[in-house]
């Protein structure tokens, strides 16, 4: 693969409408068998890189905290939030290899995207240290570590990048897992503070709403098409 690559006609101009055209194509082109990937790859790559990870966690973890009571609530929120989202993150950057390894296309533009507004090109997994690859899984998740060690390294195949994918999703588990233990641990002082119990339940019961989170979801993704909308005015 060549990132460097500006002249396919389904990726120039608009950065946005450069994915779409590209997936497309993409699409056009493929085999029927092949589908299923590209299938995965454009749902991850819209969950992770869009504000459903940022909503579906969230609730996970603030539904478990409301129906957890005691200290017991620490470690049962640091594990699942850990095994939630390394499974996760697993599923989404095997997918993401496979993928980006048969549709070129569609690695192209997305490359692109993700360089687009970085002052700087990211470098490949073993080249970043601890604070940019947490910012980076964290971030994009393994969808993203997957398009960069793809098109920094130029190796295509799931086996070539596979210890990386392990590592950046046991790395985001971690980190999830951190985040978790501090909450659930607020969350545990609070219900044992008189004057913070019943707040704290409240939001707990707001939190844990899949309506709310949905309604977040629906809210952040309308918010991004106005401004895309606005931007190529």
């Amino acid at each position: 693969m060549d990132p460097a690559r500006s002249t396919d006609p389904v990726t120039v101009g608009d950065r946005e409408p450069g994915l779409r055209a590209a997936l497309g194509a993409d699409w056009r082109a493929a085999p029927w068998r092949r589908r299923a990937w590209l299938v995965g790859v454009i749902a991850w790559l819209a969950y992770e890189w869009g504000p459903g990870n940022e909503t579906v966690t969230p609730w996970l973890l603030a539904r478990i905290l409301r129906d957890t009571g005691g200290i017991q609530a620490i470690p049962i929120t640091a594990g699942i939030g850990f095994a939630f989202t390394t499974a996760q993150q697993l599923a989404s950057g095997f997918t993401a290899l496979a993928g980006f390894t048969l549709f070129e296309r569609s690695a192209d533009a997305a490359w692109r995207r993700l360089r687009a507004g970085r002052p700087d090109e990211p470098g490949a997994w073993g080249q970043l240290g601890w604070g940019a690859r947490s910012a980076l899984v964290f971030g994009l998740g393994t969808t993203a570590v997957a398009l960069v060690e793809v098109m920094t390294t130029g190796r295509t195949g799931v086996r070539h990048h596979r210890a990386v994918i392990v590592s950046s999703a046991v790395l985001c588990g971690l980190l999830v897992a951190a985040i978790a233990t501090v909450t659930a641990s607020l969350v545990v002082v609070g219900r044992h503070v008189d004057a913070l119990t019943d707040p704290t339940d409240t939001l707990l019961r707001v939190l844990g709403n899949p309506l709310v989170w949905l309604g977040l979801l629906l809210g952040s993704a309308l918010l991004g098409w106005l401004r895309r909308r606005v931007a190529r005015r």
